[in-house]
């Protein structure tokens, strides 16, 4: 008999989207351009894009995305561009504007993606006292793309600070986003983020976004894994390009790039049938563009995600994911340990994840127990699902919910 810990739970490649630049009601873009014109020169269209994100908006898509089983990852950047801490008030805002979009955040976003900062301002580096620049040309981007090595504390509370902020609006971040190019050398950067997270939240298994691969493999991968006490840091990689109108708000919107009308074209089908994650990536002002009729990034969305079910209407082969989902199992299947005694399966779970899902193979499976208790056997991978166990040509394979580090199964 040979096992195995399934590269995916329920053996369905994750579908995931990450949203970046996304903040409380501001379009943080407007100040990003604005201010970083006045430092490089450059002349990009500031004045073109709006200052604010409606909350109609903002609910709009989370309830679509509810409706339609979306899920993934959105930043809520804590301080954005140095105008202030959501958590004491931004400016521009009233209080009750303010308590209304993170009441509509909790509610309707949070069910469905993670809450991560991206770090503090995504503009200048501050100074964790007063929240304002170090220096107008220390940028979170540029300046600490290179993180300075030397001052890991520094580093750490300056990321803490991040999820800390976050926290205290009932927002807790289940891992990190990087703003532009912030975070290397990815080592460093990995430690200081799992030591700080962990400080705010407790979670022994966070994970941080930084990465892209736009073609070739997609793996999801764990950061310093600790067996005897059960934590690691997780890392979540996009497969593909924006294509719903970019950071700019205005870049360009092409759903075909991500998959075509005929199913075969585009990046996610590639992916998909390599069984690597399919982790997409958008910005928040691309998602909403110009104005409020504009909505070029979220039109685009819809048909990516309406091919998709098309490609597979009964979800057989893929299932929507937060990114924690997908870097937690990873995690889980990393630290496993596996012992076959017989007919019996002895699992050494550091990390317990819901759905762990075995693969058995070079061996005729009439029924499978865990800890005792039966599963469900079902004849079809769509009926395949969580407490059931389906042969396919000669493998098996059993989904269900371990309930302790130490957890046997049963091949009958």
């Amino acid at each position: 008999m040979r096992v195995e810990i399934n590269r995916h739970p329920l053996d369905r490649v994750p579908l995931s989207i990450i949203f970046d630049d996304s903040t409380l009601l501001v379009n943080l873009n407007y100040f990003f351009m604005r201010d970083r014109n006045l430092i490089d020169g450059e002349d990009r269209r500031w004045q073109d894009v709006p200052v604010v994100h409606p909350e109609s908006f903002t609910r709009e898509f989370a309830e679509w995305c509810l409706e339609e089983g979306v899920k993934g990852k959105f930043s809520v950047v804590p301080c954005p561009a140095a105008l202030g801490r959501i958590d004491e008030g931004l400016p521009l805002f009233s209080k009750d504007q303010q308590e209304s979009w993170l009441k509509m955040c909790r509610e309707v976003i949070v069910p469905n993606y993670d809450i991560t900062p991206e770090m503090i301002t995504h503009t200048f580096v501050v100074d964790l006292e007063t929240l304002r620049p170090v220096d107008p040309n220390l940028w979170e981007q540029w300046g600490w793309n290179q993180l300075p090595t030397d001052q890991e504390e520094l580093v750490t509370d300056y990321i803490t600070l991040a999820c800390q902020i976050l926290h205290n609006v009932g927002l807790t971040p289940e891992g990190v986003t990087s703003p532009g190019g912030f975070g290397n050398p990815l080592d460093f950067y990995a430690k200081c983020a799992e030591a700080a997270l962990r400080k705010v939240t407790g979670n022994p298994t966070p994970y941080f976004f930084k990465r892209v691969n736009g073609d070739g493999d997609v793996p999801t991968l764990v950061w310093y894994p600790d067996r005897e006490a059960g934590t690691a840091m997780g890392e979540v990689i996009a497969c593909t390009g924006d294509w719903t109108g970019s950071w700019t708000g205005y870049g360009e919107v092409n759903p075909n790039r991500y998959i075509t009308s005929d199913l075969q074209g585009g990046r996610l089908p590639a992916v998909i049938d390599a069984g690597d994650p399919a982790v997409m990536i958008s910005h928040w002002q691309g998602f909403y563009g110009l104005h409020d009729h504009d909505r070029r990034g979220f039109n685009a969305f819809k048909t990516v995600v309406r091919r998709l079910k098309e490609r597979d209407p009964w979800s057989e082969r893929t299932k929507w994911r937060k990114c924690s989902e997908i870097t937690n199992y990873s995690c889980a299947k990393e630290m496993a340990k596996i012992e076959i005694d017989g007919n019996e399966i002895k699992l050494d779970l550091p990390v317990i994840v819901p759905e762990l899902t075995l693969r058995v193979s070079d061996v005729e499976v009439k029924g499978v127990r865990v800890d005792g208790k039966p599963l469900t056997e079902t004849t079809s991978r769509r009926g395949f699902q969580n407490n059931t166990f389906y042969v396919e040509n000669g493998t098996t394979l059993a989904a269900f919910d371990p309930q302790n580090r130490k957890t046997v199964v049963e091949v009958l």
